[in-house]
């Protein structure tokens, strides 16, 4: 039986609704429209595996490193400490993507670098971004065996997905090579909007997991699972 790679924090459920935790070797595939909180997620596993003695890292297209540290805080996630101590590794794609139309050679860069593909968590957000603007099948089959290698050595992949950014042959690629696919949306329960995560495939989960789960953000308070059902 597999290893599990435990999140739990104090005061929150995520953990319990995801089964336990996250089994050791798989790949995560979180879709969503722009909105929906795909970035709020992939920062509240990654706090979790932080603080369950896991390393990290994370590769974010949207922050630079002060933003992320000012990010996190926001959500009550201190992760300077991580930092200094080298458990957290941030990449920062955002001076790469600005004033930069030749992106051809990202993937294949990015997948080249082995001291990214150390810790025992890999979160990408956005994948998209790493994208060339045509579709390479040579490039992308060796990024699909890239994550199965990663898989098969117990090491984690989170990767976030706008599916309107991404060629719908590369996503179904992306789905297909996912143990565990996750589909945020915002939907009206109550009167209100919600945000919802829905389980829709779960490979080898070691325990029972909540197939939707709503959630809501607060200041210092960070990701909140709800108790009422969004359906």
């Amino acid at each position: 039986m597999g290893s599990l790679l435990r999140i739990q924090i104090p005061n929150d459920e995520l953990h319990r609704r995801l089964g336990g935790g996250i089994p050791a070797g798989s790949i995560v595939l979180i879709e969503g429209d722009r909105g929906t909180g795909k970035s709020i997620f992939s920062q509240r596993l990654l706090y979790g595996f932080l603080r369950n003695d896991y390393t990290a890292t994370y590769v974010s297209s949207q922050y630079t490193t002060p933003e992320f540290i000012n990010q996190m805080d926001s959500l009550g996630y201190s992760i300077i400490q991580d930092l200094i101590k080298r458990r957290l590794m941030f990449v920062s794609l955002y001076p790469l993507l600005v004033g930069v139309s030749d992106r051809r050679k990202f993937l294949s860069r990015f997948v080249g670098e082995p001291r990214l593909w150390k810790t025992d968590v890999m979160i990408i957000d956005s994948l998209s971004a790493l994208l060339p603007s045509e579709l390479d099948r040579e490039e992308i089959r060796a990024f699909s065996l890239h994550l199965k290698r990663l898989s098969s050595l117990g090491k984690v992949t989170i990767m976030t997905v706008n599916p309107a950014d991404i060629e719908p042959e590369f996503l179904k690629i992306l789905e297909e090579a996912s143990s565990l696919l996750i589909r945020l949306s915002v939907k009206t329960f109550g009167g209100d909007l919600k945000n919802s995560a829905t389980i829709v495939k779960y490979n080898n989960a070691m325990g029972i997991f909540q197939k939707i789960i709503p959630f809501r953000v607060e200041p210092r308070v960070g990701f909140i699972v709800e108790i009422a059902a969004v359906v």
